[in-house]
């Protein structure tokens, strides 16, 4: 803890006093900003906190946050949006509160939330990647390890530095990481502790792995694309817009094929109608199509969004040259099929000990978790309230067996004659796994020593 700082779990056990937290030099420059989460993991290294401790300490102690907090979802699913600019990247940088670094939202894609939608396709990558070579580079010079956030994207699979795959597993266990570790470590595998950093491939390297698969021509350009649309958020934050996007859209139909929408949806690989929601609906364009309609243009997706000139320049493609996306369409249900699933779905909510998540309601009836949110938007909704609140009061029960455990502790030492020290409470606690590491056991242990003064 730096001097001069407060210790969040050093105050009065009666005061509740908000943490404060020296703060964190944030690495990256302004093309290429390091992300909110790897900040979050340096913060919680600086203080010799687990990321996980921080984030719930921090979350758990905000009245704005607290009534949908709950640790299993949000650290499974809900921060891998942390980066993104949906409502956990705001809740992040609410939470986070003074410490946090000054232009931090330039560390998520919030300046975006007016141009993509929060959820989109293509949007997020599912689990964190990593160029090793890039860690490499960085401890050489002695920064902070950190991840780009241009590496959170679905589409940035190579990286346009080095040239070469990202990483998804790591290279001793072949685990996949955790998007906030337990362990405030970005070069060290959280499930075998191997070291992630790895020498940058050689040319004898290159090519093994260019012989073993191949990097394509899109994906090449998706990496540039996606790190000048994350250098360019601030200039699109100010002047990008979804109207100058359809007015770009009109002058590139009118000059390339006569104003025919259809005829330059299929000259570049796409569904004849695919952009028609972009003009006619206001809809705002997932980043996965996108990226295929301006790689056909040769257009970069940022000057989509402005009224500059190089809509001009932007000329139709050889045939085959955008590759075909592979998402799956999203099934249609009729009326009787529709009534049918909606009845399940109010026995699940009427019966009072099925806590089970969204997920697995729609994998019983045969959907994805996103096709049930669509069809049955309020259901899913209330099931998913359910099932926090069955959390609450589980995590509540725990608690309360925790802290009479801890107290029960306390009691037999005094009853021994034994001072009850921080080190003999716990190698005690470490019997059930518990640490006064965790702030309602440690706050309830300063109140006990202060009743026995």
């Amino acid at each position: 803890m730096a001097h001069g700082a407060l210790d969040p779990f050093e105050a009065d056990a009666g005061a509740v006093i908000p943490p404060t937290l020296y703060a964190l030099r944030r690495e990256g420059s302004s093309e290429s900003p390091e992300g909110l989460l790897s900040w979050v993991v340096g913060l919680a290294h600086a203080h010799c906190l687990g990321p996980r401790t921080l984030v719930k300490y921090l979350l758990e102690q905000s009245e704005r946050h607290a009534d949908f907090w709950s640790d299993t979802a949000y650290f499974e699913r809900h921060c891998a949006t942390v980066n993104g600019l949906g409502r956990y990247a705001l809740t992040m940088l609410d939470a986070l509160g003074r410490p946090r670094p000054s232009k931090a939202q330039c560390m998520t894609l919030l300046g975006l939330a007016h141009l993509l939608p929060f959820n989109g396709e293509g949007l997020l990558a599912r689990n964190p990647r990593w160029c090793p070579a890039c860690l490499c580079e960085q401890a050489r010079k002695g920064q902070r390890p950190h991840h780009p956030l241009v590496w959170s994207f679905e589409h940035y699979r190579v990286c346009h530095v080095h040239q070469g795959f990202m990483s998804e597993r790591c290279p001793a266990c072949g685990a996949e990481q955790a998007f906030l570790p337990i362990y405030p470590s970005l070069l060290h595998c959280n499930a075998c502790g191997e070291s992630m950093i790895v020498r940058p491939p050689g040319p004898a390297d290159l090519e093994v792995t260019s012989s073993q698969e191949e990097i394509s021509a899109f994906d090449r350009w998706s990496a540039s694309a996606l790190v000048d649309l994350v250098s360019r958020i601030p200039e699109l934050q100010r002047a990008g817009s979804l109207a100058q996007m359809q007015q770009n859209l009109v002058d590139l139909a009118a000059s390339l094929t006569q104003g025919n929408r259809k005829g330059l949806c299929e000259a570049l690989g796409l569904q004849p109608r695919a952009i028609n929601g972009w003009l006619n609906k206001d809809e705002r364009p997932s980043l996965a199509l996108l990226l295929r309609f301006c790689h056909g243009l040769n257009l970069l997706p940022a000057d989509l969004f402005l009224a500059n000139g190089a809509i001009g320049r932007a000329e139709l493609p050889k045939p085959a040259q955008t590759p075909s996306s592979d998402r799956q369409e999203r099934p249609m249900l009729g009326y009787r099929q529709r009534e049918l699933l909606e009845r399940q779905l109010e026995l699940v909510l009427e019966n009072p000990s099925d806590y089970r998540g969204l997920a697995a309601v729609a994998h019983q009836l045969g959907l994805s978790r996103h096709a049930l949110k669509y069809w049955f938007p309020a259901q899913s909704k209330e099931i998913v309230l359910k099932r926090r609140m069955a959390e609450s009061r589980t995590l509540e029960r725990r608690y309360r067996t925790d802290h009479e455990y801890l107290q029960q502790v306390i009691t037999e030492l005094v009853a021994s004659r034994v001072y009850p020290s921080r080190r003999k409470v716990e190698r005690m606690l470490g019997q059930r796994q518990l640490s006064l590491m965790r702030p309602d056991l440690y706050t309830a242990y300063r109140r006990r020593l202060m009743s026995l003064q």
